[in-house]
């Protein structure tokens, strides 16, 4: 048997923890030209017998070669699956609005008031009216105070004034500055700015 074949299944066996045997005995009914394997404490594996050894070259190399595949399936046998990566949910739809929302800004447009103040009713409901009025200079005259049927809330969003409340001094307001007048109340207003416009939210209620 060629030395390059006894080597090829030495590696081979070397590789998969086993010792090959090989017998040079020439006797006639010998093992001569046969193999047989051992594992690692020397223990028979694969063709040997009490009489000696029994397998040929492509018996061990079809041995080793078969522990090979097995090995492999049993590996890939009990190999986990890779799991798949969880698919992202798709994003909900947005609802579609029922409505469109109408924004306006009470210091947009305004009117120019030279000659007269603006009055520009905003809301008006039962026990309620809401309204913009706009100043530019004007001014109550002593002798005709506004007198009302309704209590009014009255802020000043922009610009600046000075009112005077029936039985009490006059107040300067500014932006943000807001006042009660009770139904009934005589009121004035005693100034206004001339240079830009005065812009006031009065909420009237019944």
């Amino acid at each position: 048997m060629p030395n390059e074949t006894t080597d090829k299944l030495r590696e081979m066996a070397a590789h998969r923890g086993l010792r090959l045997i090989g017998s040079r005995r020439r006797k006639l009914g010998g093992d001569f030209g046969k193999y047989g394997l051992n594992d690692a404490q020397g223990g028979p594996v694969f063709g040997i017998e009490k009489g000696g050894l029994i397998a040929s070259a492509e018996e061990i190399e079809d041995y080793l070669r078969g522990m090979t595949s097995s090995a492999w399936s049993k590996s890939a046998g009990s190999a986990e699956p890779r799991s798949r990566p969880k698919a992202k949910p798709e994003p909900k739809a947005k609802p579609k609005p029922r409505f469109k929302v109408k924004v306006a800004n009470l210091l947009a447009k305004l009117p120019a008031a030279k000659r007269a103040e603006a009055f520009s009713e905003l809301l008006a409901r039962p026990g309620i009216r809401i309204e913009r009025i706009v100043s530019r200079g004007q001014a109550t005259p002593e002798e005709t105070p506004m007198v009302q049927e309704q209590d009014e809330w009255v802020l000043l969003l922009e610009g600046a004034a000075g009112l005077r409340i029936e039985d009490s001094v006059e107040v300067t307001l500014g932006a943000g500055d807001h006042v009660w007048i009770a139904r009934g109340q005589k009121h004035w207003v005693t100034w206004s700015a001339k240079d830009r416009a005065t812009v006031w939210l009065a909420v009237h209620l019944d």
